[in-house]
């Protein structure tokens, strides 16, 4: 009924595919290497691929007959969904097939790190010290799972049967299994602080890319210990090295690692054949390099799988999959996730040296007070508590901004965030009234004419702006340079002025002219915003800071 090729396909997977085909009147090829575009056959209908291949755009492009991809794993995020779902190319995969599999191997990595048992295996041949084979026991350890699905839940019954603690943290919790099972739930920054050893279990998702970075990494106990069997980008190696080498970290067992395909020496010797290597890959061939020599870590080759009755199972889903795909059936079709956008964060600068004494201050610049760089300090901290990475930031020309977003990124220990400066996101200019106290001003213009200037939308001041002048600057700009990066799911922190976050506000909220008069200035607080595909508000949040002077 259809030509198939099975790529990564080893000896015990041609026995077991052909075993699970015989019966059909299907017509399969395989193929030991992994799937490129100088091995493809433009009549392929199936292709099925281990983890170790990926499918691109331009490999679904090349194969106009092809109309299923089978993965003989669960993880799929070396799929193009996208471009398979724009060619109506079907995606399916092996939803479980070793929850105990994987989960011993888990703790067979553990065993042998907590046991030093590389080491132990080398006294034969070297001279160690029975000191240095000193290990730890597992018995009353706080061991921490992230991801209680199959995998997860096993790993917390084996580590039951040790008599440890057990911790888990899910994005999608089953409360019920927490009875069932004898652990707790934590937020996932409680269980990273807690735990004497953390077992990853969760699936690899663009939320979920580096869910283990350098702040949770330094924040884990010293002396603790991280194991990964499930993908390698959801542990930022880079991070991981530095905890380790600084000794911070007790130890990793690691069988998945960013650019793991680089174990292998053929893409090793591939990579260093080429004329113009990738800049990434270059980073994770030096980064694996460096774990591989470290005394407390252990590597393996995405091996957790491997074992003859799990790889029977992989093999019986995936051709099962297959074949029911030609009567209709996708019961374990895979989809591409909802987009996922990032997140625009709004804070008002803090308190300037005019704002202290009451002047309107416009594109003048003026310096922080002491009670704005603390306050700076105090919005870096409600930045870390909100656990969202920023991506990158934007500010005004004026130096109050940046050195509130300066304070804000130090004390949040975001140190590496690329800051903007742009002009579009200045502060309102005052004209004439610049300097001028505004208390001083409301006696003389009057209550009504005072407000209308401070929040009326089209108001002149001599030789200033009106609100809709900073408005028709602000918004083109959000339009066009950070609604793109909010939509790529980037993490977006705007540090600006009372006036131009009131214009920007005015289109995130859809607010009238004659209603933005009612719209307050932003002091003390940080807006989240989650946005529409037009930048619109979707849904909002907002967190504040203690503004009262640190002497009051």
């Amino acid at each position: 009924m259809s030509l198939i090729y099975f790529y990564d396909a080893t000896e015990l997977d041609k026995e077991q595919l052909t075993n699970a085909l015989r019966e059909t009147d299907h017509h399969w090829e395989y193929v030991p290497d992994k799937i490129d575009i100088s091995n493809l056959n433009p009549d392929t209908e199936v292709i099925s691929i281990f983890v170790t291949s990926t499918v691109t755009r331009e490999i679904i492009e090349a194969l106009p007959r092809l109309r299923l991809i089978s993965c003989r794993s669960t993880g799929f995020n070396n799929i193009d969904l996208a471009a398979a779902e724009e060619h109506g190319v079907t995606v399916t995969n092996v939803p479980t097939y070793g929850d105990a599999t994987v989960a011993e191997y888990a703790f067979t990595l553990l065993l042998a790190l907590v046991r030093k048992l590389p080491l132990v295996l080398r006294t034969e041949n070297e001279q160690i010290g029975q000191s240095q084979l000193t290990g730890t026991d597992l018995q009353g350890k706080t061991f921490g799972v992230i991801g209680t699905g199959h995998i997860g839940q096993k790993s917390l019954k084996i580590a039951n049967g040790f008599s440890m603690k057990t911790l888990a943290y899910d994005a999608f919790p089953r409360l019920e299994l927490q009875d069932e099972l004898h652990f707790k739930y934590a937020e996932l920054d409680e269980l990273v602080r807690s735990c004497d050893i953390i077992s990853i279990h969760a699936p690899y998702l663009p939320s979920t890319r580096h869910i283990i970075n350098r702040e949770r990494l330094q924040s884990m106990k010293p002396g603790a210990i991280l194991i990964n069997t499930a993908r390698g980008e959801l542990v930022d190696t880079a991070a991981l090295i530095e905890a380790l080498d600084s000794g911070h970290l007790g130890g990793a067992a690691i069988d998945v690692v960013e650019g793991e395909s680089l174990l292998s020496y053929h893409e090793e010797a591939a990579l260093l054949r080429s004329s113009d290597i990738p800049a990434d890959l270059l980073r994770h061939s030096v980064e694996i390099s460096a774990l591989q020599k470290m005394p407390n870590v252990i590597v393996s080759p995405h091996n957790a799988f491997n074992t003859i009755e799990a790889v029977q199972r992989i093999n019986e889903t995936a051709a099962k999959n297959i074949i029911d795909y030609w009567y209709g059936v996708t019961a374990n079709k895979v989809s591409p996730p909802p987009k996922q956008f990032g997140k625009l964060l709004l804070a008002r600068h803090a308190e300037s040296e005019w704002n202290a004494t009451g002047q309107w201050t416009g594109i003048t610049d003026v310096h922080l007070s002491e009670k704005g760089f603390h306050e700076s300090a105090l919005f870096g901290q409600a930045l870390k508590d909100l656990g969202l990475p920023v991506d990158i930031a934007y500010c005004s020309e004026q130096i109050r901004t940046r050195e509130t977003l300066e304070g804000m990124l130090n004390a949040s220990q975001q140190f590496d965030v690329d800051i903007v400066t742009n002009s579009a996101l200045n502060e309102r200019d005052y004209g004439e009234y610049t300097g001028k106290n505004k208390w001083e001003m409301k006696e003389l213009l009057g209550e009504e004419a005072f407000n209308r200037i401070r929040r009326g939308w089209n108001e002149p001041i001599p030789g200033g702006e009106t609100l809709k002048m900073v408005y028709e600057r602000v918004v083109p700009f959000y339009k066009e340079t950070i609604l793109p990066l909010l939509l790529q799911g980037k993490n977006v922190l705007i540090v600006a002025h009372g006036n131009s976050i009131r214009a920007l506000m005015k289109y995130l909220e859809s607010i009238s002219d004659e209603d933005i008069g009612g719209l307050e200035m932003l002091f003390g607080q940080i807006i989240i915003y989650d946005v529409t595909p037009e930048g619109l508000r979707a849904d909002s949040s907002v967190t504040k800071i203690d503004t009262t002077p640190p002497n009051a």
